[in-house]
């Protein structure tokens, strides 16, 4: 439904003409804008618009399709102002999270593989089987929550085929947990950060093991 409303919106924008004849498209004018900052590259969104333009059918089906493959954009709006100016308005998917190598779990629940550099972007890893994306997402929420009492953040959240969770953080801490038991082990991990709050101890963790029965292995450098 919401492709439907865009690309209605779109074609009264251009005045429902599917025949637009532009001798030289360096003179079109293209802004483009958006209520938040703009993930996407704004180049590659003009250079794909402007390839649609100079077609004798402007197909806009195949202009957001594209736009979806190599950009941050889910929906657009795009108005002429005669002759030759064009206001885009851009909506982009929110990243939550990496997802393995190159992609990134958006907002609304999807993965998406822009093909613009966003390493700029700092955000927690995931990897695992894409059905427990949420799952994964959920966990490394409320590990960070514990890990914001000592202001270290998780960096990198794994998710074996055997059920078991390896959580890196950014100071190279390695913590490892069960998905079966995960509610009880990350009471565990509250009650050893409370003892050791004021210790000065945290920080010098080399790794954290709570597979065991009401326990804990911790391993310090």
């Amino acid at each position: 439904m919401k492709t439907i409303t865009f690309l209605i919106i779109i074609l009264f924008g251009l005045g429902c003409s599917k025949n637009i004849d532009y001798e030289n498209l360096n003179e079109i004018d293209i802004s483009i804008s958006s209520d938040h900052k703009i993930l996407s590259n704004s180049d590659l969104i003009k250079e794909t618009f402007l390839s649609f333009l100079n077609e004798q059918v402007i197909d806009f089906s195949s202009v957001s399709k594209d736009l979806y493959k190599t950009t941050w954009v889910y929906a657009f709006q795009a108005k002429r102002k005669w002759p030759n100016r064009y206001n885009i308005k851009v909506k982009e998917h929110q990243p939550l999270a990496k997802w393995g190598d190159n992609k990134f779990l958006t907002h609304s629940g999807i993965l998406i593989k822009p093909s613009a550099d966003d390493s700029h972007i700092h955000l927690v890893l995931l990897r695992g089987r894409e059905s427990e994306k949420f799952v994964l997402l959920d966990m490394s929420r409320q590990i960070q929550n514990q890990l914001n009492r000592y202001n270290e953040k998780v960096e990198e959240v794994n998710l074996s085929s055997g059920g078991y969770l390896k959580v890196t953080t950014e100071k190279g801490t390695e913590l490892t947990f069960t998905t079966k038991n995960f509610r009880e082990q990350l009471e565990r991990l509250e009650d050893f950060i409370s003892f050791e709050l004021f210790s000065g101890k945290l920080n010098n963790i080399r790794s954290m093991d709570f597979r065991y029965n009401n326990g804990v292995s911790i391993l310090f450098y």
